[in-house]
């Protein structure tokens, strides 16, 4: 047996707790001398909202110089693949396989665990996610868009993080052309990645049975057709193309947890405000660059109430929980349903901590999702910019530790706080 096998996993967590907090406080370095009377909690927020791909800013972006926008958006565009994973592909780690430390970064439960293939297979979808990213970056400059906005927008979009460097995030003032490729790429963004390479491999038959993939395109028609209804009985009458390409538009920022603000929610029922809110929870698709706590565990979660049900009239029957038509292993039901509870118990944490910054109950609920998911602009608090210039210096942590929390998935920043996390064996 490798001493591979031997580490423990601790260890592993270690090093990517390690490898995520030098690099956000080297950043925070860098926007800490950069913008003029900026606190050092200002830029630990900062450069931890840049590195998890959050849409939120310490720094109002008409005022932060271009090429620290830059800085923080090749940030977002590492970040969204995966800082240790990054280093993986160039280092080869003598003590523990390569998967078995990414998996401490994505911890989606489909993760290819396998060292000869996860080399080859992670290297060629950061090769899908370089092409997507030039592509984008080239239809932009087609759309007369500017050459280094064009790149900022590129490198952000690509990983689900926002587009702070345009208006802080709030973008209904962008033409048509350039909303539409935007969100053609959100969506891209937000797919399960292992996708594409089937689609490289002409595997159609095994895409079309994905259930990700088709209970995500289904959610967001769901949402689209829904709030589209909801938007055009409160406004009869009016451009009904427009208004459901507006809803799209912005179904596919909030459920691609990419959280720019791209139409104009103004006139929309609070309704509509909320069951996006509500839709953002989920967020993307597994090993995706999107947030929050991913479909394949909410498919996983609904076929085990609906097995369970079953069970209940039916209880002699014998049929196995399945999903893609492979039965699941008790673990993996289990790590799914645990993960959605953890993660809704770390939400409404972090809106408790929140609110002792004398946030109100909303604010502190919304921010709280937001930083979570890494949408970060919460559509629901109407007061929210994008910006947040008026949290306190607890409050900011509170912010960054959330953020955090949302991008590794929660259990590398819940194990700090347990004493035998760091305890050597030999004192156990």
């Amino acid at each position: 047996m490798s001493g591979g096998s031997h580490v423990k996993p601790a260890e592993l967590y270690k090093t990517t707790i390690a490898v995520w907090t030098t690099m956000i406080l080297l950043s925070s370095v860098v926007f800490h001398f950069a913008v003029h009377e900026s606190t050092i909690f200002d830029a630990i927020l900062e450069a931890t909202a840049a590195w998890t791909g959050t849409g939120i800013s310490a720094f109002d972006s008409a005022s932060t110089p271009l090429w620290l926008q830059l800085f923080r958006s090749a940030c977002n565009w590492l970040g969204g693949i995966g800082i240790v994973m990054i280093s993986l592909t160039i280092i080869r780690p003598k003590r523990f396989r390569g998967w078995q430390l990414a998996a401490t970064e994505f911890p989606g439960p489909y993760f290819l665990k396998n060292e000869s293939d996860f080399r080859r297979y992670y290297r060629r979808i950061a090769l899908v996610y370089v092409c997507f990213s030039v592509i984008q970056f080239l239809l932009l400059l087609l759309v007369d868009m500017d050459l280094i906005q064009a790149a900022m927008t590129a490198l952000s979009n690509s990983s689900s993080s926002g587009l702070h460097h345009i208006n802080n995030g709030f973008v209904t003032a962008l033409p048509t052309s350039t909303k539409a490729i935007i969100t053609v790429f959100a969506f891209l963004s937000s797919l399960y990645s292992p996708l594409f390479l089937l689609a490289l491999h002409r595997k159609w038959k095994r895409i079309k049975e994905s259930s990700e993939l088709n209970y995500y395109v289904a959610r967001i028609v769901l949402v689209t057709v829904v709030l589209s209804g909801l938007v055009i009985s409160k406004a009869p009458g009016g451009d009904y193309i427009k208004s459901i390409s507006s809803v799209f538009m912005q179904v596919i920022s909030s459920l691609s947890t990419s959280g720019y603000v791209i139409s104009d929610m103004s006139a929309w029922p609070l309704s509509c405000v909320i069951i996006i809110s509500l839709m953002i929870f989920t967020g993307a698709c597994s090993f995706s660059t999107g947030g929050g706590f991913k479909v394949s565990r909410l498919i996983i979660a609904l076929k085990m109430i609906a097995h369970t049900l079953y069970k209940q009239v039916h209880p002699n029957s014998v049929r196995p929980l399945k999903y893609d038509k492979k039965p699941l292993k008790s673990e993996s039901v289990v790590s799914a349903n645990l993960f959605i509870a953890l993660f809704m118990i770390t939400y409404l944490l972090g809106a408790l901590l929140l609110s002792l910054d004398k946030l109100s109950l909303l604010d502190s609920l919304s921010y709280s999702q937001a930083m979570l998911t890494g949408s970060g602009i919460p559509l629901i608090s109407p007061e929210a910019t994008g910006l947040a210039d008026g949290f306190s210096s607890y409050g900011k942590v509170v912010l960054s530790a959330l953020m955090v929390a949302g991008r590794l998935e929660i259990y590398p920043l819940l194990m700090i706080f347990f004493e035998s996390f760091w305890k050597t064996d030999s004192s156990l």
